[in-house]
């Protein structure tokens, strides 16, 4: 028996016991996976930080740390032994690594938040930052002063959005208007995106807008060093050469690949390149901070190559390596220098300077360092689309070349790709696989976080990543060399040429029929099996990475079988509504709430065409008759599923829906008007206090809060209760 068996001392040979084959298998797998430990690092940090966002209340400063302490020393002592307890140990270190980056990171901001709406007020501040639009603009003022609170309870920094005709301003300036701000919304439904917790972290402690036109003040000029303030003013002029050099929708958005500046173009353009899978194109991330440096990598390395006694006493590679480290940098500055774009710049300059060292530039091993710097520095990422989105793209890619190679897939003297024309076909081969797997790795994170998949987003990405790539970045570059000496139009006039190539491309396939399927949201905890399964695919070597494929498989079951609630209403109220059974829902208004109105649809698979207003008082149309509602003037009753819902606008119609309901949501507060009813009641108070409610009635009722789960955070805005005696 061949492999079965062993011979003892007398000759006979003794079946292996399973146990040592298992053994075996084990030992087989670790040597072939050996150099792929680096992932535990990012994996475990992950972990780490997760945990911490889901921790209920905020926990003491140093807990983290010493966890962390403790956790590593224990490592550090079982080092010597190995096995299992010291893999434990490590892999508890690398987790509370995450826990205590995160918990650091969240008390090193002043993220003080708006506590409550202002009324219309007097607002002074410096603008920090200027964001133009094609319809006005949006200022970011630090140094705030506002007339309706006092210091302690004034944000570090506000956002407002300019209405009207507005005066000259820049960066800079210090200014008085007039406007309203708000906190940043809370989730506008249980398991939506939370803007308090993004806005925490941004730095950004009220939203608003202005009223009127705002006055110029008299005040200190910014300082040499108030960077954020002169790369502002001068983003702002470049966005504008690069428009009067390229007209209408091209120069928008060759402005936004330049400057960042998506805000400049219009929305149907948009939505033209979301409905086609190419909106990743106008965020500038890792895609452009790769093409950017690697335009300049290339071009540096064969114009010094042309000089043989150049090429013969320097380092040619890694002089290009390093023009186009600051070739990335400013690129990054230049479109603002926000968070996702200093992380594809982080990662971009991770691999230059392993070519510098060396070293080879792209491995899955350097995307593991990457990544755990990246969750180092600005752990709240892992929550983001852009994170996970980036490194799923690189890691597939780096996973899927590296299998390509070793099956000699990419060779220039493979069968594949001889003839004449095998650099044509090795390129055209490289882009199709290139989209196919980067598309393939990112559509699961695209239709958790923003409801949507483009079908058809492969074909157009076949055309408009090579134009982007050979042609527009190229000509963008070229922009950046010409610009001091004024000759900027000899490059942006055959980028807009370009540009608009791209933008036909995906007005066509945006436009085809049924460009795009809708589907509704996963939980959250099916987005992490998916991560770790698609991780372990992508990593490990051998049979053993299949096993990956059960946290995609999960994913893609769970987001088929989601239901969508049968009732919402939002945190004031203001905004019900009600799932059809055809599908969309029956919204109590389509007048306002629009912003709301058409999250929840996103976010329960919809579009926004799919809203329709609900009949009122008492009338009954076909489309509330299917859906089991009637309404009248004091509020409305469902009945579904054999459950019975009530929505009470009034104190009278309180008291009698509490008699007949299993639930009663109530507009009003209830007092002790329900007391010794069997219904469950939410009343406005509680509304407030918890945010936004779910109902999904089926075997069982089902009630959701959107701030259940939240915790006790310093990026939660909650309004104070309050209840009077008697209410």
């Amino acid at each position: 028996m061949h492999g079965e068996g062993v011979t003892g001392r007398g000759g006979a040979t003794e079946a292996m016991s399973p146990g040592s084959r298992i053994k075996g298998k084990a030992a087989a797998a670790a040597e072939a996976n050996q150099g792929r430990w680096p992932f535990a690092l990012p994996v475990g940090m992950g972990i780490g930080i997760g945990a911490y966002f889901l921790w209920p209340t905020e926990p003491p400063w140093f807990a983290g740390a010493l966890a962390l302490v403790g956790t590593a020393l224990a490592a550090v002592l079982l080092r010597g032994r190995g096995g299992a307890p010291f893999l434990l140990a490590l892999a508890a270190a690398f987790v509370a690594l995450g826990f205590s980056a995160a918990s650091v990171r969240t008390q090193a901001l002043d993220g003080r938040l708006l506590a409550k709406e202002t009324p219309t007020t007097v607002i002074e501040g410096r603008i920090l930052e200027i964001e133009p639009y094609d319809r006005g603009s949006r200022v970011i003022l630090d140094r705030v002063r506002i007339a309706a609170l006092a210091p302690p309870q004034t944000p570090a920094r506000v956002r407002i959005r300019l209405k009207g005709d507005q005066p000259p301003l820049r960066a800079g300036d210090w200014i008085r208007l007039r406007g309203r701000l708000s906190a940043p919304s809370p989730p506008l439904l249980p398991g939506g995106f939370d803007f308090q917790r993004h806005a925490y972290f941004t730095g950004i402690g009220a939203v608003g807008f202005s009223m009127g036109s705002a006055r110029v003040l008299a005040g200190p000029p910014p300082g040499p060093f108030d960077w954020r303030v002169h790369l502002s003013n001068l983003r702002v002029r470049l966005a504008a050469r690069v428009t009067a050099a390229i007209p209408g929708d091209a120069g928008t958005v060759a402005a936004a690949l330049i400057t960042g500046y998506r805000t400049l173009i219009p929305e149907p353009v948009l939505d033209a390149f979301r409905d086609a899978g190419l909106a990743h194109l106008l965020a500038i991330s890792g895609l452009h901070i790769g093409l950017a440096a690697g335009i300049v990598f290339l071009a540096v390395r064969r114009f010094l190559i042309l000089f043989p006694p150049v090429a013969l006493r320097w380092p040619v590679k890694k002089t290009a390596a390093l023009a186009a480290l600051l070739a990335a940098f400013g690129y990054a500055l230049m479109a603002g220098a926000t968070v996702p774009t200093q992380r594809a710049f982080l990662i971009a300059a991770m691999v230059l300077v392993a070519v510098m060292a060396d070293r080879r530039g792209v491995s899955l091993r350097m995307l593991a360092w990457a990544a755990a710097v990246v969750l180092l520095v600005q752990p709240e990422s892992l929550l983001g689309p852009s994170f996970q989105m980036s490194f799923a793209a690189a890691i597939a890619l780096v996973a899927g070349y590296e299998a390509a190679a070793e099956r000699g897939l990419w060779r220039r003297d493979g069968a594949a790709f001889r003839g004449p024309g095998r650099g044509v076909l090795l390129y055209a081969a490289g882009v199709a696989f290139t989209t196919v797997i980067a598309s393939l790795a990112t559509a699961p994170f695209v239709l958790y976080h923003f409801n949507q998949v483009a079908r058809f987003g492969l074909v157009a990405n076949l055309i408009a990543v090579p134009v982007t790539a050979l042609w527009v970045m190229p000509a963008a570059m070229l922009s950046f060399v010409l610009l001091p000496f004024g000759l900027e139009k000899l490059a942006l006039v055959p980028m807009g040429w370009g540009t608009e190539l791209v933008i036909r491309t995906a007005e066509k396939v945006g436009g085809l029929p049924e460009a795009t399927q809708v589907l509704p949201s996963a939980p959250g905890w099916a987005l992490a099996a998916l991560a770790l399964g698609g991780l372990w695919f992508c990593v490990l070597r051998g049979r053993l990475r299949l096993a990956g494929l059960a946290g995609l498989a999960l994913f893609a079951v769970v987001t088929a079988r989601v239901t969508p609630p049968d009732l919402i209403v939002s945190t004031d109220g203001d905004l019900a509504a009600v799932r059809r059974d055809g599908g969309g829902y029956l919204f109590s208004s389509l007048r306002h709430g629009r912003f709301a109105r058409e999250n929840w649809l996103a976010h329960a698979g919809f579009r926004p065409e799919d809203a329709a207003a609900w009949a009122r008082d008492g009338g009954y149309g076909a489309a509330d008759t299917a859906a089991g509602l009637r309404c009248d003037g004091a509020g409305c009753v469902l009945k579904r599923a054999g459950w019975t819902v009530a929505l009470a606008e009034s104190r009278a119609a309180l008291a009698e829906d509490c008699g007949r309901a299993d639930l009663v949501i109530a507009l009003v507060p209830k007092g002790k008007t329900c007391a010794g009813t069997r219904a469950r009641v939410v009343d406005l108070f509680e509304l407030r206090e918890r945010g936004a409610h779910s109902v999904t009635l089926g075997r069982d009722l089902i009630l959701h809060a959107a701030n259940d789960g939240r915790g006790d955070r310093p990026w939660t805005v909650r309004p104070r209760p309050r209840r009077k005696a008697g209410n």
